[in-house]
């Protein structure tokens, strides 16, 4: 009994008039005492009752964080981690989540954790990308979007001498540091990673506007001496072809891309680039011949399915090419267009309305005969932007103004603006009109600002790259070294080879 007295003591009954200073001294000296407990006391019953059914996890987390590690750790088959004891509640919550990754089929139980750890899910961790690499590994891709949906604002930073650190307690997520531990080891790749394996998620379940922009992410980092990472290279090849699936037509690269860079990308990617080409001038028979001139690129690179959807797709585009040039068309026009029989362009054209990818209508024909329906091309000019969208809009932009001043009060605190400070003193009054002598801020240049010889290193938001060209037939199976979880193989599909 005095044991489970014990993890019950916290939270204490005055929590809500506790300081976080007072908060944060209160709860390391409770922990400190559970870590002196034997493993049996989290083990033992009370009453017939499993000390799980006596404790709230809302109220008591950090004493059911202990107790559920103990008890898994208890029915562990490797009898070397029995001997594990935490210092920290960061360590228990690690060693939770990647148990529960590694033995779960259902991810709810991570995503909402870590929701609690943090309401953002904008500081990155390496829990991130390990949701999304099981969401994938499982088949399940919809199960990471709980996390995927928030936005990355911050990376875990080192600590900043002379300042002292922030408490767990605090509500913002600036206590998941380098030092905090309720993360692994993240290196910049780490992020990229993240950002395609979540762009190949949100192409699985056609939200083609998050997908970009998660691969503009990638394609946008800088790199060091203008190379292009391998993960840059796969990044492109989605961007080549999910423009082609969503409008028709590639989409632009955004402007303030590196364009030697991108100069280095593309010559990996020439075959992509190629099948396009073929698609935006609505070359069915030269699509299908590039498709099976590179079907070994595309079945190594593990995109086979998503360019059989772009052959699907260009059926598609050629119908609604039409409906810019013409209100009504009856079936036989549209299918000697295309090249198909009658009665197939009906299917799917129905198929394509049903679907809600097309906004038309059937009307037909007193015949029956399918050549004489009639398809008739619905008005389809965007309207005005609600109340609504413009509300949430807003409310993003506010949100991430928070973070934003949090980032301007941690990079001031840093050395590296610290010494730039200082230069600007010595310098007086006129020293903005020299900036560029002692910033480099060009892009092409190779030390530039945005350059991976930048001194946030690893705990600034968008860090170096390491350098390496990355040939085509580099697959997106997670090989990124530091956070290799052994997942192999998996069906070749839309998602990639996981």
């Amino acid at each position: 009994m005095a044991d489970l007295q014990l993890l019950l003591s916290f939270p204490p009954d005055d929590v809500a008039k506790l300081s976080n200073k007072k908060y944060d001294e209160v709860l390391r000296g409770y922990v400190q005492r559970v870590d002196k407990l034997p493993q049996s006391a989290f083990l033992k019953q009370v009453n017939n009752q499993n000390i799980l059914e006596l404790l709230n996890p809302a109220i008591n987390s950090v004493a059911y964080l202990y107790t559920l590690v103990e008890q898994v750790k208890s029915g562990s088959k490797d009898k070397n981690r029995l001997t594990i004891r935490y210092s920290t509640i960061s360590d228990a919550w690690l060693d939770l989540t990647t148990f529960a990754i590694t033995n779960l089929h259902d991810l709810t139980p991570v995503t909402t954790a870590l929701l609690r750890l943090d309401p953002s899910a904008g500081t990155f961790t390496t829990v991130h990308l390990r949701i999304v690499r099981a969401a994938l590994h499982l088949g399940a891709p919809s199960a990471a979007l709980p996390i995927l949906d928030k936005n990355i604002h911050s990376l875990p930073t080192a600590a900043i001498k002379q300042h002292a650190d922030e408490y767990i307690c605090d509500e913002d997520a600036v206590f998941i540091t380098a030092k905090s531990g309720f993360t692994g080891k993240v290196a910049p790749e780490f992020l990229l990673e993240y950002y395609l394996l979540g762009a190949t998620i949100y192409t699985a379940l056609r939200q083609y506007s998050r997908a970009r922009l998660f691969l503009e992410y990638v394609l946008l980092t800088p790199t060091t001496q203008h190379s292009a990472s391998a993960l840059q290279v796969e990044a492109y090849k989605q961007f080549a072809l999910l423009g082609l699936l969503a409008q028709g037509k590639g989409y632009p690269l955004p402007r303030t891309h590196d364009s030697s860079v991108t100069k280095n990308i593309r010559a990996c990617c020439k075959a992509y680039d190629a099948l396009a080409e073929s698609f935006e001038h609505r070359d069915l028979q030269k699509f299908r011949a590039e498709m099976e001139t590179g079907m070994a690129v595309w079945h190594e690179d593990g995109n086979l399915r998503l360019v059989r959807e772009c052959e699907q797709a260009l059926l598609k585009w050629q119908v609604l090419d039409l409906g810019k040039r013409f209100a009504a068309l009856p079936i036989s026009r549209v299918a000697a267009h295309v090249g198909f029989g009658d009665q197939e362009v009906l299917g799917w054209t129905l198929e394509l309305i049903r679907s809600g990818q097309m906004s038309a209508s059937i009307t037909p024909a007193d015949s029956g005969e399918a050549g004489d329906t009639v398809l008739r091309f619905h008005d389809t000019t965007p309207g005005k932007v609600g109340g609504e969208d413009l509300a949430a809009q807003t409310a993003r932009i506010e949100e991430l103004v928070k973070y934003i001043r949090t980032a301007d009060v941690r990079l001031q605190l840093s050395k590296e603006y610290v010494d730039y400070a200082k230069r600007q003193k010595k310098l007086g009054p006129d020293a903005g009109d020299v900036i560029g002598d002692q910033m480099d801020l060009s892009w092409e240049g190779g030390g530039g600002i945005m350059g991976g010889s930048s001194g946030m290193g690893s705990t600034g938001f968008m860090g170096p790259m390491s350098g390496g060209g990355g040939g085509g037939g580099m697959g997106l199976t997670g090989r990124i070294e530091g956070l290799d979880d052994g997942d192999e193989g998996g069906e070749e599909d839309i998602m990639g080879n996981y």
